[in-house]
């Protein structure tokens, strides 16, 4: 049985990004992450060809296995998106996603995990998200959205 200590953790960091804003938090909602994100390739559920507060999308890891997701809060106005995932058997994510000015044509971008194993699979997935490991995650994101807002195409991993 796992204890409550061991089934969720949370995680912030705060990327620096090299674009306005507006144009970066475009970049964090489903269709926007495959500009900078080489495999993101979600399937829009709900509705099928707009990104909206309520939308449902799926996504497949490299291994086959489904997410399904939730846009649970968007506003615009104030650049901030909120997702829950859920990985049936594995874990529910939370994700909490907010775009500030920083200075011009810069952007501060706060992204928050917070993660519940719903398994023992899951258990070890949250125990293994120590801090240094969700600040490599982050360094790859922040290095793959400002490659994109250079050069206007998504990094390729090899």
């Amino acid at each position: 049985m796992m204890s409550k200590s061991d089934v969720r953790v949370k995680r912030s960091w705060l990327l620096r990004l090299n674009g306005r804003s507006d144009l970066v938090f475009s970049l964090f909602d489903p269709i926007g992450e495959k500009k900078w994100a080489e495999t993101w390739n979600p399937t829009l559920v709900f509705p099928d060809s707009a990104v909206r507060q309520g939308s449902v999308f799926t996504t497949k890891d490299h291994e086959g296995t489904e997410t399904i997701w939730t846009i649970t809060k968007l506003d615009k106005k104030n650049r901030k998106i909120v997702y829950a995932a859920v990985t049936p058997g594995f874990k529910v994510s939370i994700i909490d996603i907010n775009c500030q000015p920083d200075g011009t044509n810069r952007t501060k971008a706060r992204v928050t995990y917070t993660i519940t194993a719903l398994s023992e699979k899951g258990k070890e997935y949250v125990t293994s998200m120590s801090m240094q490991h969700y600040h490599a995650w982050m360094t790859g994101w922040e290095k793959a959205i400002n490659h994109y807002l250079r050069w206007g195409r998504a990094l390729q991993h090899h």
